[in-house]
């Protein structure tokens, strides 16, 4: 369990701070955006970052321009998923959960009823929710968050992705492979076979950091060393990527995040791994942009070309063509401004 956690929280970013009122409040924003962002989420030409001590990032244009939006909790958050413009959920540590009703301008906390980190975010509609993290905490929602109801899960796994196709079907992965499946809509959960899962006795790790669904006959999970399982229909798993030492820019190299673009599979990890596979997942290449050799922590794509990745020491890429050509976005504030501006 201490593996997952470190993994998913022992990255960081750098970001110049904006100028604030006090100089408490100064230290406490500077420490917000020049430390780790963990997950992005693009909603048409929108696109919205978050990361450690509460940090969340918004852009109204595609990445041009950033701003800082406040955030009620001074907390790590994890996980950030949109359903429209206007309403947008975030997941964080110590049971955090925001929500916003008018595109992040304000955020308010829901009680999660638990203190445990949620590091996993999935939602279908305006309604419908669910999040997974440590020691098996898995919660769910149907009146968008207003109330968090805990479901009972097998074990005292540490989840860390979680993805529903519609209300009723969803799956999430976490420590020691293990892969759970539900068709009532997270009420209740029953473990699927996984083709990595080891026992706590074996000493292994063979951990899965996320998983997604774009459509209802696939699915891809991603994990430890390189790791990518994937699914037709959700009924089974097979190995379709192992990492191999032999590769030493990104064979085995974890992998912390995955998303589709169209019929591209991506996924994005540590030490610059930067992954796309063109339609089957069985073949991978790693971008030919550049990449600094550093986590990549999450990874979107939006409309016509746009696309995000984040991760470590600042690192965040944009791409404007699908992934074919990924630049770095240099972020520094603006002295007396409300903005973040991006430096070509």
């Amino acid at each position: 369990m201490y593996l997952l956690y470190a993994c998913l929280t022992g990255l960081i970013l750098g970001l110049a701070p904006l100028n604030l009122h006090s100089h408490a409040a100064a230290t406490l924003r500077e420490t917000a955006v020049n430390e780790n962002f963990y997950g992005v989420h693009i909603v048409d030409e929108q696109a919205w970052i978050v990361g450690y001590y509460g940090a969340i990032l918004h852009t109204p244009d595609r990445g041009q321009t950033w701003q800082i939006q406040r955030s009620p909790a001074p907390s790590a958050l994890f996980s950030v998923r949109f359903v429209n413009r206007e309403n947008g959920w975030i997941a964080g540590s110590y049971g955090t959960i925001l929500h916003t009703t008018d595109g992040g301008k304000n955020w308010r906390a829901q009680g999660a009823g638990t203190t445990e980190h949620l590091f996993g975010l999935a939602m279908i509609g305006e309604s419908h929710g669910w999040s997974v993290g440590s020691r098996g905490t898995t919660l769910r929602t149907e009146d968008g968050g207003r109330s968090w109801v805990s479901s009972l899960v097998p074990g005292d796994f540490t989840f860390s992705g979680v993805a529903f196709l519609d209300r009723r079907r969803g799956w999430i992965v976490g420590e020691f492979g293990v892969i759970f499946h539900t068709l009532d809509g997270g009420k209740s959960w029953l473990k699927q076979k996984s083709p990595v899962e080891v026992s706590f006795a074996s000493g292994e790790s063979r951990n899965l950091f996320a998983l997604h669904f774009n459509r209802s006959d696939s699915g891809y999970a991603v994990g430890l060393d390189g790791l990518v399982l994937q699914t037709g229909a959700g009924k089974s798993w097979e190995i379709v990527r192992q990492g191999s030492a032999a590769n030493k820019l990104t064979g085995a190299n974890h992998l912390f995040a995955s998303t589709m673009n169209h019929d591209q599979v991506w996924a994005a990890g540590e030490r610059g791994t930067l992954l796309y596979s063109n339609g089957d997942g069985k073949h991978w290449q790693q971008v030919k942009s550049e990449i600094p050799r550093v986590s990549l922590n999450g990874i979107a794509f939006g409309k016509n070309g746009f696309g995000l990745v984040v991760g470590n020491r600042g690192v965040v890429l944009r791409t404007e063509d699908g992934g074919v050509t990924w630049k770095i976005l240099k972020i520094v504030s603006q002295a007396l401004a409300k903005d973040l501006v991006r430096v070509p």
